[in-house]
């Protein structure tokens, strides 16, 4: 693995699989995942009002080898609006004007289309990226097959996690194991996110109404 970025994730993936309890399994699949990657081809990259407004400042602000990973990949990424099927509904127009996602690695877009942004890397076995929510922004509640990890960069935000609430800042790790039902709110500032889907990369979130 000679790549700068994908070697520096897979350290982390090996670090944080060590060094904190619950996520040995997911990390591992993680690391396995990544000796496998491959650059995709390069494509113009796609920006969004919410990433102009707040990307800039919240990479500058991170500390902490996520940050780095962050920094090292950003001017590589696009990014794009999550949800497109539930355009129309207010709620969701709402969230999907103050939250951007990036595709760091991902599915090649003509085996994906559902993915709005062309990935930098190119993998079946996981979905990597990153996440901008602007200040104010409910994601509502929704689950999904994937395993998922956060890693919280800058900004702090509630968090549902089942049926409990949590508040989340920098250095935070957030574990949702598959169809566990989750929820963020940001409130007076932005949240910058890595993420990592480490089972199932092309299943569907599905937003939960109550």
């Amino acid at each position: 693995m000679d790549d700068p970025f994908l070697t520096a994730f897979h350290g982390l993936a090996i670090a944080e699989g060590a060094d904190r309890p619950g996520l040995e399994r997911p990390m591992a699949q993680l690391a396995d995942a990544l000796g496998r990657v491959v650059p995709a081809p390069e494509r113009p990259r796609t920006t969004l009002p919410v990433v102009d407004e707040h990307l800039a400042a919240t990479l500058a602000a991170g500390v902490g080898p996520v940050a780095d990973l962050a920094r090292m990949i950003a001017p590589r990424t696009s990014w794009a609006a999550p949800y497109p099927d539930y355009a129309g509904e207010p709620d969701m127009d709402a969230m999907r004007l103050g939250y951007a996602y990036s595709s760091i690695i991902g599915a090649a877009e003509e085996a994906d289309s559902r993915r709005a942004v062309t990935p930098v890397y190119l993998s079946d076995e996981v979905f990597a990226g990153m996440v901008l929510q602007g200040p104010g922004i409910n994601y509502p509640s929704h689950a999904h097959k994937a395993v998922e990890v956060y890693w919280a960069i800058t900004g702090s935000a509630d968090w549902q996690k089942g049926d409990e609430w949590s508040t989340h800042g920098p250095g935070s790790v957030i574990l949702h194991e598959t169809g566990v039902r989750h929820a963020t709110i940001t409130h007076s500032e932005p949240q910058l996110l890595f993420f990592a889907w480490v089972t199932d990369p092309a299943c569907e979130p599905v937003i939960i109404r109550l």
